[in-house]
């Protein structure tokens, strides 16, 4: 069996049609793009950490930040994500994917590591915290085999392609698959951080402003305690509550 070699890649354009280039708005002076790279590079269990962006003029905002923080970086299809996030995978020899996306900068790591361990130690196709929402919307992870990956992308047509995960999400029941379901502290369905709207960049801003002191790591409870504590802070996107990208 070969042994895997897991890789964070980054799903980043500054096409947004309801925010425009939504992650290259700026908290402390860093780019919501810089914020995430930034995080993700605390954790030490996976090295590889991959920017996939488009080959289009307007992202090379995004190259310059990945030059800038000396961060991989792959250009591929601007719509085609199975394409680019595949294409991307095998450029830089990555088995196994861990797929994030730039509009969910409060990636936790602690959660990360349990969806990390649970993949390596176990023999699923594509392991998730968000199949079944438990977490707050923007927490979510997933880890997949690039060769089913690969296998099942001709299954998928069209705009549909769009999604990396389309085949896995609409074929659960065929694949071998696990959800980690969030203890009871950290299941906040009803939360918000990822950015899609307005409101969503004020309340991420509010967040990182005041709890980011130093560039120091925060975890999603930190998060969870402070929206609380934050009744109207934490309203401010609330009406998008049930709008998230499945």
């Amino acid at each position: 069996m070969n042994k895997k070699k897991i890789g964070i890649i980054i799903e980043a354009r500054t096409g947004s049609k309801r925010l425009p280039s939504k992650i290259l708005n700026k908290v402390n002076g860093i780019t919501i793009l810089e914020y995430l790279i930034l995080r993700v590079r605390k954790q030490k269990f996976i090295k590889e950490i991959i920017v996939a962006t488009s080959y289009l003029k307007e992202d090379d905002l995004i190259i310059d930040i990945c030059k800038k923080n000396k961060v991989k970086y792959f250009r591929g299809d601007k719509n085609n994500l199975i394409k680019r996030v595949s294409s991307a995978a095998t450029e830089f020899a990555i088995t196994d994917i861990v797929q994030l996306t730039s509009d969910n900068p409060l990636v936790d790591l602690s959660t990360l590591k349990k969806l990390y361990d649970i993949y390596i130690k176990n023999n699923y196709d594509i392991v998730s915290n968000s199949f079944v929402r438990t977490y707050p919307i923007g927490s979510d992870i997933r880890i997949f085999s690039l060769s089913k990956l690969i296998q099942n992308s001709k299954k998928v047509i069209g705009k549909n392609r769009q999604h990396t995960c389309y085949f896995f999400l609409k074929n659960l029941k065929k694949l071998k698959t696990f959800n980690l379901v969030a203890e009871k502290k950290l299941n906040r369905p009803d939360l918000r951080i990822t950015l899609d709207y307005k409101e969503d960049f004020i309340v991420l801003k509010e967040i990182i402003s005041k709890l980011a002191k130093n560039n120091e790591y925060f975890n999603l409870s930190k998060i969870i305690n402070f929206l609380d504590k934050n009744p109207k802070l934490k309203k401010k996107n609330s009406q998008y509550a049930k709008h998230y990208k499945v």
